[in-house]
């Protein structure tokens, strides 16, 4: 492995310059021609910086844990992917985990942040006993940034715009013509979930009957034996408004088991788009959400002192409206 001193005398200059320009040393002043002439050196040589000798030095790790519940969702990987972005502008690597992984892998994650092996959390929470001991870990140890869902930890709560896209997608089926309109809704108790029947009510009015409502968690397999279940429960629904894109397959799955058709008998938006929602038999109609943004804000939140966190964002960017062939006017009454 090649050392400072390596880099400095292929470069010409001084161990000690070497050692600021690669650690990003703000006050130094240093012509750019000699800066970029050393990290050229340095990538040639395959110089790879120890990182345990300056977390020593410094108290940081330069790494920021990025918990979820179920990597393997879509949503998840857009948050990601912007959450990525702003950590290679600041020289962090994330450190991704899955709380529902299995205790044996929290254990190990929870020991990490609760010895400050990381700067900083980043979580989205599910609400669920998987999450205890990523919480137990992160509390008063780290700084902490909470996407979507309150769960006491306190830090800084991330939101999306859930509000205006639950009213969006409803709006869209009302000014179809649909006026049954029914709301397959995420887990119970989440801060976003209620933001989003906040939604669905305001632009619903009276009409917001709690019969036309079930709660899915984000996979399609529940979320098509819970649409089967709302959909028999009130067969006169013709519209149907999802909360989350993976469970928007399975009510597709249902509707189609009921020998409905999509859409003539019902119509489907969901709030969230992926990359897969326009390549379905039948393309979905979608709201779709400034994910990746919300990751670079949560990155960038949780790089500031705690003391300076502040206690709630809200994504300021709208969310989109996209029109695909999932919705149409109403074909039954």
């Amino acid at each position: 492995m090649a050392t400072l001193a390596e880099i400095a005398h292929r470069a010409g200059v001084s161990s000690a310059l070497v050692s600021r320009v690669i650690n990003n040393d703000g006050t130094l002043r240093v012509s750019r021609k000699t800066r970029e002439n050393i990290l050229k050196v340095a990538h040639e040589l395959n110089y790879a910086p120890n990182v345990v000798a300056k977390s020593l030095r410094s108290s940081k790790s330069d790494t920021i844990a990025f918990v979820v519940h179920d990597a393997a969702n879509p949503v998840y990987g857009e948050i990601l992917r912007g959450a990525q972005a702003e950590a290679e502008r600041r020289n962090k690597a994330i450190l991704l985990g899955d709380s529902a992984a299995g205790n044996v892998g929290n254990s190990r994650l929870a020991q990490m942040i609760g010895g400050c092996g990381v700067d900083g959390l980043i979580l989205q929470a599910a609400g669920i006993q998987a999450d205890n001991l990523i919480i137990k870990a992160a509390h008063q140890k780290v700084p902490v940034v909470q996407l979507q869902t309150d769960i006491g930890l306190g830090g800084s709560l991330i939101q999306l715009p859930d509000i205006p896209a639950a009213e969006m997608a409803t709006r869209h089926l009302r000014e179809l013509g649909h006026r049954t309109i029914g709301c397959l809704a995420t887990s119970e108790g989440l801060t976003f979930t209620e933001g989003r029947m906040q939604g669905w009510r305001n632009e619903m009015g009276a009409a917001a009957d709690p019969s036309l409502v079930a709660h899915a968690a984000p996979f399609a397999a529940e979320g098509a034996s819970v649409t089967r279940e709302l959909l028999l429960r009130r067969p006169d629904i013709t519209g149907l408004v999802c909360f989350n894109v993976v469970a928007a397959i399975g009510a597709m799955r249902a509707a189609n088991a009921l020998g409905l058709d999509v859409p003539q008998d019902l119509s489907i938006v969901s709030i969230h788009d992926m990359k897969f929602a326009g390549d379905l038999k039948v393309p979905l109609t979608v709201v779709r959400m400034p994910l990746a943004e919300m990751g670079r804000v949560a990155t960038k939140t949780v790089c500031i002192e705690a003391s300076e966190i502040p206690a709630r964002i809200t994504i300021g960017t709208a969310p989109e409206f996209v029109q695909r062939q999932s919705t149409a006017v109403p074909g039954r009454v």
